[in-house]
């Protein structure tokens, strides 16, 4: 419900403050005064773009701020979805700036105009005779029925249901795109995962297989070598280490004159020490050199198989070749687990259709049965706005498919005389029985489910008389389930309000709309001047004040 209204610096307004009640509250003035600018505020609240211009005094920002009582609506996950805070009452705010820009707000966060727009539509609906498009829209129709119907428990469950069965839908249709691919590689990835898998890639050491068979290349030369400088070191008399220890010995017998022989007998036995150390090694790669000829072959076999794989794969480490075959191993392994996979969700897909056709077979009994109801109450009302030739027809069509709502399709129609055939309702109607069709329908929807706040803008345009009486009667009778605000000319109209705003716009000096709420003297008077012109009569006034007290 909107609780007030403030704007400030806003076209013709410099500043108003309207506290708005339940019920139906009334706003009339001449034309011209200013009655549009209210709706234009309150547009912008509803994240509308601004217009050029709009600055009452060009130099200072322009405010629009409404509050709003949320708390019996479902706004709540909205604001913590866009991590907003909620309040029982909350406030939007528009801003106009002198540089052209505006900014937004809820609750005093700043907010994109889609946000404010999300967020607001749901609290208000500004209704004229030029916006009657939501009477062809499904979404507003599905709306009507399924309220008089009393579906929303079982769209709710319906929707849950609904969603998993998209998602299960798409999971399946992604798992078997990926089949159909995976079948077609699935033969070379085979083929190259045993290349592979037969090379045994996790028992080869790179380096080490490089070494070997270099080894092996050059044994015969290496042995020659090994053996000359094993020979060398170790020959009798003339060999290395036997020269060191005649050394040695030799420089022993003067450690005990001066300690340098002492550390030249020292730093000798060491020599000879790693001397033996270098026979002992080399003793043991002589005999390591010999090898068996088959394991060149071996060996050369696998180094060769192993450079055509990393050329192949455009990689010159092993490390590299077993990660894509652990990929590969699991990607061919993948194709059955694809399966069961698919199985499964061929199987959810199932559960969930069968749901899905339960849920949805109520829902459209349920519409179906609404039908007869629903229009005979939009007829009622239709007869009493003069509108007896008018017939409304609503046909459902059931759907082979599943929709976010059921598996029906909906079709109003209207007839704007009797014996004539149905069509389009904004072909048939006229901008004015569109209004009064508007209406019908809206006041039966808000004996069903919680409406927001609805403003008429002159939907009683054309109309007088007791088509008039009628219309505010009805008018009365919808503000019992929610809040109405209406602006109208028509003084059987104004009446029926609880509160009553008269928009007026000032001539002397700076021109200014300014908006008056008006006692109940001020509304006689108001009532009358409605009746019968500027400086009403004693009789007008009378008849205003009887309208008053009658209705």
């Amino acid at each position: 419900m909107l609780k007030n209204l403030h704007i400030n610096n806003y076209a013709l307004i410099q500043q108003v403050d309207l506290d708005f009640g339940n019920g139906l509250t009334i706003i009339t003035g001449e034309t011209g005064a200013g009655k549009s600018i209210l709706l234009g505020g309150l547009e912008l609240i509803r994240g509308k773009r601004a217009q050029q211009g709009l600055l009452k005094n060009t130099e200072k920002k322009s405010v629009v701020e409404a509050i709003f009582d949320i708390k019996d609506t479902k706004l709540q996950a909205i604001f913590e979805q866009e991590d907003l805070d909620y309040e029982d009452e909350s406030i939007f705010r528009r801003e106009l700036l002198p540089n052209g820009k505006s900014r937004g707000f809820i609750n005093d966060t700043p907010v994109r105009l889609e946000h404010l727009q999300k967020i607001s539509d749901p609290l208000i609906d500004i209704h004229s005779q030029h916006q009657t498009l939501a009477l062809n829209q499904k979404k507003f129709q599905f709306e009507l029925i399924d309220a008089v119907a009393s579906n929303q428990e079982l769209l709710e469950a319906y929707s849950s249901e609904y969603t998993r069965y998209v998602s299960t839908k798409n999971k399946l249709k992604s798992l078997e795109e990926n089949l159909l691919h995976a079948a077609q590689e699935l033969d070379y990835k085979s083929f190259q995962l045993k290349e592979l898998q037969e090379i045994k890639l996790q028992e080869i050491d790179q380096e080490e297989l490089e070494q070997r068979i270099k080894t092996i290349e050059n044994s015969e030369e290496i042995k020659q070598v090994l053996s000359e400088s094993f020979n060398k070191i170790d020959q009798e008399e003339l060999g290395i280490l036997e020269q060191i220890i005649s050394i040695k010995n030799a420089l022993s017998k003067f450690k005990g004159i001066a300690g340098i022989f002492y550390d030249l007998e020292n730093r000798f036995e060491s020599i000879q020490v790693e001397l033996q150390d270098l026979l002992s090694e080399i003793s043991d790669l002589i005999d390591s050199v010999d090898y068996d000829p088959s394991e060149k072959e071996q060996l050369q076999i696998v180094f060769d198989k192993l450079n055509l794989l990393l050329l192949k794969h455009h990689t010159d480490n092993v490390d590299d070749l077993i990660a894509l075959q652990n990929k590969l191993e699991a990607e061919v392994s993948d194709l059955s687990s694809l399966e069961l996979q698919i199985d499964e969700a061929r199987r959810e897909l199932q559960k969930l259709e069968k749901k899905l056709d339960g849920l949805a077979g109520k829902i459209h009994r349920n519409r179906q049965n609404a039908i007869p109801g629903l229009i005979a109450q939009i007829s009622d009302i239709l007869n009493r706005l003069s509108m007896q030739n008018t017939s409304l027809k609503i046909e459902i069509i059931p759907q082979g498919t599943f929709l976010f709502n059921g598996k029906d399709a909906l079709e109003f129609k209207i007839s704007s005389d009797a014996g004539k055939s149905f069509g389009d309702i904004n072909k048939i109607a006229s901008g004015g029985e569109l209004s009064r069709l508007m209406l019908a329908i809206k006041t039966v929807l808000s004996k069903y489910k919680n409406l927001p706040t609805i403003i008429f803008d002159e939907i009683d345009a054309g109309v007088s008389g007791e088509v008039a009486q009628n219309m505010a009667e009805i008018l009365k009778e919808m503000a019992q389930n929610m809040q109405v605000i209406v602006i109208t000319h028509l003084p059987q109209v104004a009446v029926a309000g609880k509160q009553h705003y008269k928009v007026i716009k000032t001539s002397e000096g700076d021109i200014e709309t300014q908006v008056k709420e008006l006692t109940d003297q001020e509304r006689i008077y108001e009532i009358a001047e409605m009746l019968e012109g500027k400086l009403p009569s004693e009789s007008a006034l009378k008849h205003a004040k009887h309208l008053l007290q009658s209705s």
